[in-house]
């Protein structure tokens, strides 16, 4: 689950942070299906960008457009992380998942 400030959309620019204020509103964002998809690396960079929620969740922020992922139907901005040829990455940070990404064949 991750939470946006002032907008129902999943928009991950808009991440509830220490940033609240009186008049704004959160929006929850729950856990939908899961879907298992496998990605074949053919470039150097799959072209997305990882955030967490500083609860142990990776969620994708951002996806390059033309980039692998853009081409994979199944893959979405908001998507959680949940493991890596599978390996849990519950209670990862963002920047551990993208390095385990990264270091992909």
């Amino acid at each position: 689950m991750f939470c946006t400030l002032n907008t129902h959309k999943v928009d991950m620019d808009k991440l509830l942070g220490g940033q609240i204020g009186l008049e704004d509103f959160i929006f929850a964002h729950v856990k939908g299906q899961r879907k298992e998809v496998e990605v074949f690396k053919s470039e150097e960079a799959l072209g997305l960008t990882i955030t967490d929620n500083g609860a142990g969740y990776a969620f994708i922020k951002r996806i390059k457009e033309g980039s692998v992922i853009d081409h994979i139907q199944l893959i979405s901005v908001g998507d959680m992380i949940e493991a890596i040829n599978g390996q849990s990455l519950l209670g990862c940070r963002h920047y551990e998942v993208a390095r385990l990404l990264k270091e992909l064949p």
